[in-house]
């Protein structure tokens, strides 16, 4: 036997589910409530403040809402310099009418807005569907829809007019037989009009034989012959020059075609305007160059002729192109048909109709409206003037990529990168043109543009779904269900050189929306449990490794097994001190923290400690959780009074800090000065009011720290009658406590000796800036059972007032006498006090029978 003397290396190392034995000194089986900060210790976390809260619907239990609870996710936006944050269903609600589908909240302003539905039979697949993704675009939100594939419409221009054509005569020539042969589309029947233009030269010779030599007048007849031979001669010419004029050969052929029962033509100097025709040809007797028909399809666009049909598109397209372009007709003076201009037109406009939802905040600031798209958000409201969706100006609908691919698929994911929006279906990603997010296709199939939309996929990514992303190093990672991928971000992104890569490949990491905190990427994962809930949740990080753009990945969370109960739905981070909160499906009332510090310069990490936040049932189902100017927002859901008695649900928004040093306020979750409306107020002095309610006095009066069960309101207040009620905060209790692993005698190399037996007589722990605390223990079977308490008062202090609060720094003695295999200590604070321990230390006996080499 040996009397062993020991303390703890860090009291703010947080839980550990390790065996006790391969700890390290000083971790936790248990923290809840406590922050684990590297300067002071292991202190109790500071209350919390309700910013606002909002009636959702009539409701007096949670138990058939607690699943669609469970769905929201919260999004931060900003809009005006303001910062906002939106909760909305992620998933099919049970009960879609039970609670609203979005709720939007003003960090800035510390208020909800009133969510309004521009078109709510619109929205009813965001309703009842949830929300598949979701990002900011300009001054406006997209929105997307599990259950709705984005649809479209094709306005067929070129079936639209494939009846309309045209035979244009370029040119005339001398005794050449120009034919035209249609086929009227309505009832098949072929036509065939033909004309011969004359020949250049006169066909007939001179001839004077028959004028006798003896006749008196000889010359005369031989003069007039000449003369009537010249003037035919010269009318041929006349003619023939006439007949091989454009003009001329289309009215021939236009006349032609209407003799024979065609009247669907008409003529514009040369050239024959047809309708109501499925065929066409043209033959001018030579080689092709003089006469042309323009009808739907040719090889060169200089073939086009000068006079068409209004809107008339023309596939164009050589023996050497891939794909086609069109190009289409314009009139100078919107006519029908007539002289005009081509230019380059689409075969088919494909035009986007319900891609997703769109939503903005209103002029005034008061409303968040949403509607099913552009044009039924404008029509809600002058506020909002959200471009439409553009259609395609150049293609036809069988190009590759014509259609983006998540045209009648899920969006996957929405994001803004390099000023484009990001679009994921499975595993394409498509990006509009740059800086005109409405615009999904390209200018022209002439040449390909830097800005025009680009839609690509990582090798291996086909038949992954990718379904979050945070922008990290410059670049775009990409988190699928088997693997992630990243974009880079050193070069602009175009159609030439897009770049997807795989970096990594940590499968189930997409239920959870990732976040960057400084050069770390967290992101979470889960693995199958037998335990009281189906999920035990994971936290990873991904870190710029040693070698450039290679990445490391490994588990923050390897020390916990079954800790995280459910899988992580939700991250936010702060930095005073650096800290990670992480919400889960299977923890409904709180959250799990992870605070750490880094060593800089290092791919080390100097200490990190998990534990977790619990609130009082009061507090309701957390919705969200995010965080704005280093503090945390916790969004919950509850009912308006105690159970059995309330009559509505709420929507409550509670700021936390992680200011550890804070002595301001009391140490009470959803605080309100008591002479502001809210919950507990409206409960005053009826059945409704809350047992771990608590009113406290404030910090302006001697009496900080004071504090009575709200149930016991008019009793309390009655002792301080100078006190008004506005110096009074009105809060719940929430349980704060700490359970140390017991040491472990340990040898020359660190190693716990567990061969023996250690009976450790007394701890003794070090609280700063405490107001006391509770001291229980537990055994082997689990029963607690009550050691000693400590009221923070120390004879001959001079905090030491009746009446009055005391805050002390000193040391307190926990008498055990128990093996350390055989108890645990737990250290509570008391109701609304603060408790910071720096340090543990402890007395024992060790026995053992061998010695240790």
């Amino acid at each position: 036997m040996a009397k062993v003397v020991g303390s703890y290396a860090s009291v703010t190392r947080g839980v550990s589910e390790q065996v006790p034995q391969d700890r390290h000194p000083g971790q936790m089986w248990e923290q809840v409530n406590m922050i684990s900060d590297p300067v002071v210790g292991c202190a109790r976390r500071p209350g919390s403040l309700l910013t606002d809260y909002k009636v959702l619907t009539a409701a007096s239990s949670l138990d058939s809402l607690k699943a669609d609870i469970r769905m929201y996710r919260t999004f931060t936006f900003f809009h005006n310099s303001k910062e906002y944050a939106l909760l909305y269903r992620s998933d099919v609600a049970a009960s879609p009418a039970a609670l609203p589908a979005f709720l939007c909240y003003c960090k800035t302003d510390s208020r909800f807005l009133s969510v309004v539905l521009a078109d709510p039979d619109g929205m009813a697949p965001w309703v009842t569907g949830g929300v598949s993704a979701l990002c900011t675009v300009g001054d406006y939100i997209a929105i997307a829809a599990n259950k709705l594939g984005p649809g479209y419409s094709l306005d067929d221009r070129f079936a639209g007019h494939n009846m309309h054509g045209v035979a244009w005569v370029r040119g005339g020539a001398y005794s050449r037989t120009y034919t035209l042969k249609i086929t009227r589309r309505s009832d098949g029947v072929q036509f065939a009009a033909a004309y011969t233009t004359m020949a250049s030269s006169y066909p007939y010779l001179l001839n004077t034989s028959d004028i006798p030599s003896s006749a008196p007048d000889y010359q005369k007849q031989i003069n007039d012959r000449v003369n009537d031979y010249n003037s035919k001669v010269n009318q041929w010419i006349g003619d023939a020059q006439a007949s091989i004029q454009p003009q001329n050969i289309a009215e021939k052929l236009r006349a032609a075609l209407q003799s024979q029962g065609f009247t669907n033509c008409d003529r514009r100097g040369g050239t024959v305007i047809l309708d109501n025709i499925s065929f066409m040809s043209c033959d001018d007797g030579g080689d092709g160059t003089t006469f042309r028909a323009v009808f739907n399809t040719l090889d060169d666009v200089g073939k086009l002729s000068s006079i068409h049909w209004n809107d008339k598109p023309i596939q164009i397209k050589s023996n050497t192109q891939v794909d086609p372009y069109y190009m289409v007709f314009k009139t100078d003076t919107g006519e029908g048909y007539g002289t005009g201009k081509w230019v380059e037109g689409p075969a088919q406009v494909v035009q986007p109709g319900q891609v997703f939802a769109v939503g903005g905040i209103t002029k005034d600031g008061n409303t968040f409206a949403i509607g099913s798209g552009p044009a039924q958000l404008n029509a809600y409201s002058t506020d909002f003037q959200v471009p439409k969706f553009a259609g395609s100006v150049c293609g036809d609908k069988d190009q590759t990529g014509a259609i983006p691919y998540f045209f009648g698929k899920r969006i996957s994911l929405l994001a803004m990168f390099q000023d484009r929006l990001v679009i994921v279906s499975d595993g394409t990603v498509f990006m509009s043109r740059t800086g005109d997010y409405f615009n999904f296709f390209r200018k022209t199939m002439l040449s390909v543009h830097d800005d025009d939309p680009i839609q690509a996929y990582a090798l291996g990514a086909a038949d992954d779904v990718i379904t979050r992303c945070v922008t990290y190093n410059k670049n775009l990672f990409l988190f699928g269900l088997r693997n992630q991928y990243t974009i880079p971000g050193n070069v602009a992104a175009s159609p030439a050189n897009i770049t997807i890569s795989p970096v990594a490949a940590e499968r189930d990491a997409i239920l959870c929306q990732p976040v960057v905190h400084g050069n770390i990427v967290f992101y979470g994962s889960q693995v199958a449990s037998n335990g009281d809930v189906p999920y035990s949740g994971i936290i990873n990080q991904f870190q710029l490794g040693l070698f450039q753009d290679i990445p490391e990945t490994f588990q923050i969370s390897k020390q916990l097994s079954r800790y995280i109960k459910g899988r992580p739905t939700e991250m936010a981070t702060v930095s005073a001190p650096p800290a990670l909160l992480v919400r889960a499906d299977g923890y409904d009332n709180g959250f799990y923290v992870y605070t750490y510090l880094d060593a800089p310069g290092t791919q080390q990490r100097e200490f990190d400690s998990w534990s977790r936040w619990e609130f009082s049932d009061a507090l309701g189902i957390v919705a969200g959780v995010s965080s704005y100017q280093q503090k945390l927002l916790s969004f919950t859901i509850a009912l308006d009074a105690r159970a059995g008695q309330a009559s509505n649900a709420i929507v409550m928004c509670n700021e936390f800090s992680l200011d550890t040093a804070d002595r301001t306020r009391p140490y009470l979750d959803s605080m309100r000065p008591m002479n502001q409306g809210g919950p507990i107020l409206s409960k005053l002095n009826t059945p409704g009011m809350w047992n771990d309610a608590y009113a406290a006095i404030g910090a302006a009066h001697d009496e900080f720290l004071l504090n009575g069960k709200l149930t016991s309101w008019t009793s309390f207040t009655s002792q301080y009658p100078a006190i008004p009620a506005a110096d009074y905060w009105g809060g719940f209790d929430y349980p704060s406590y700490v359970v140390p692993t017991p040491p472990y005698v340990r040898d020359s190399n660190d190693k716990a000796i567990v061969n023996g037996r250690l009976v450790i007589n007394k701890y003794t722990a070090s609280f700063t800036n405490s107001s006391g605390c509770i001291v229980n223990m537990i055994d082997k079977t689990g029963a607690e059972r009550h050691l000693v308490s400590y009221a923070g008062r120390q004879v001959g202090h001079s905090n030491n007032l009746v009446g009055r609060v005391p805050i002390s720094t000193t040391n307190f003695p926990v008498p055990v006498g128990r093996s350390n295999i055989e108890h645990k200590i737990k250290f509570i604070a008391k109701v609304g006090l603060p408790m910071t321990i720096s340090a543990i230390e402890w007395v024992g006996q060790f026995f053992t029978s061998g010695r240790r080499v």
